[in-house]
């Protein structure tokens, strides 16, 4: 079985090997950015790329970038703990071409990753495209739907269409955006999933999203056509690690087992990996985990807890992590801090 380590690496590899150069992540805090309270998406360090204000010595790259997703457009806070693939801080793996290839690339090179090189089942595989938006003056992405048809062997009755708020990716209210190709991969044990794609069913999951950037939305919220296209991709490391390691949450995988055996030491119990009702000791091991993760990498990267802006998210996810602790874990005096050696140790 694959490591996490691995994985990222393999993705990594994989795309420096098609002429993309490596970079660094960017910290979680974007300090140079007003219009971000966290790095939510690995594009943010590209920003000015997209919008023609910057440039670097390379037209392709390829990073695993730490991001936080707890406020605004993209907020997944309320969701972690009840589900086993929602998460606040997570790894973003992408490869980036900016003015160079587009859609047939980015396609070819996401399916030839994913079937060829990791091996997965290419009849449980799915992909959408943008269906378009009367309402933005916006047509379906017939190009991308019959690319998925003609570049790659994928089934063609499981290239889906998706509406604005799955398939039209925006990293906030203003700036770069575009239509997008996600890719499912259906879990289910018959292979009957087809009806829950994006249907927030963990047995039909996301594994990668193609963004296909082509807009600038200004503060009227009117799109322009961007100077160049681009392409910017994300992929969930805990996501496609739990896929590959054959797990069906990812707090089993071994980005989270130290973790949560660090939990089950403090607390005396036992991670289950129930979900729903009757599930609190088990949510609470989520809860902890992943918010150890995000407190431990945002204050490391520069942000303190404290009363306004991004301080004050830190703060709540504190205390909601205290709280879970003491509600469902019978943790009553303070424990998060003894839990950063192990995020420290993993990642």
């Amino acid at each position: 079985m694959k490591t996490c380590d691995q994985i990222r690496r393999e993705f990594i590899e994989f795309f420096e090997g098609k002429d993309h150069t490596a970079v660094s992540s960017a910290p979680v805090v974007p300090m140079d950015d007003p219009t971000l309270m966290f790095t939510n998406a690995g594009m943010n360090q590209f920003k000015d790329i997209f919008l023609g204000t910057g440039s670097r010595s390379f037209c392709r790259a390829v990073d695993s970038q730490k991001c936080i997703r707890v406020s605004g457009k993209h907020n997944d806070l309320e969701e972690v703990g009840r589900d086993t693939y929602h998460h606040t801080f997570f790894e973003m793996l992408g490869n980036w071409s900016f003015g160079d290839y587009f859609k047939r690339e980015a396609i070819a090179r996401a399916w030839e990753l994913l079937t060829e090189v990791w091996g997965l089942p290419k009849d449980r595989m799915y992909a959408t495209a943008f269906e378009g938006s009367k309402k933005e003056g916006l047509e379906p992405d017939d190009e991308a739907s019959e690319l998925w048809k003609g570049v790659t062997d994928i089934d063609p009755s499981h290239v889906l269409w998706g509406g604005k708020e799955d398939n039209f990716w925006e990293m906030g209210a203003i700036g770069p955006c575009g239509p997008c190709s996600e890719i499912h991969i259906d879990l289910t044990p018959d292979g009957s999933g087809r009806d829950l794609v994006n249907a927030g069913d963990p047995r039909v999951i996301e594994v990668w999203n193609l963004v296909f950037m082509q807009y600038n939305r200004d503060e009227s919220g009117k799109l322009t056509p961007l100077s160049a296209k681009h392409i910017d991709t994300g992929m969930g490391l805990e996501r496609i690690v739990a896929v590959l390691q054959g797990k069906y949450s990812n707090y089993d995988t071994d980005l989270f087992a130290p973790l949560m055996d660090h939990i089950a030491e403090l607390t005396g119990k036992k991670y289950r990996g129930k979900v729903g009702k009757g599930a609190e000791i088990d949510n609470g091991f989520r809860v902890v985990a992943d918010h150890a993760r995000m407190l431990a990498f945002a204050i490391a990267d520069g942000a303190k807890p404290s009363n306004d802006g991004r301080g004050y998210v830190l703060r709540r996810i504190l205390r909601r992590a205290a709280r879970f602790g003491r509600q469902h874990l019978d943790l009553h005096e303070p424990f998060i801090y003894e839990l950063v050696p192990s995020v420290a140790e993993t990642m």
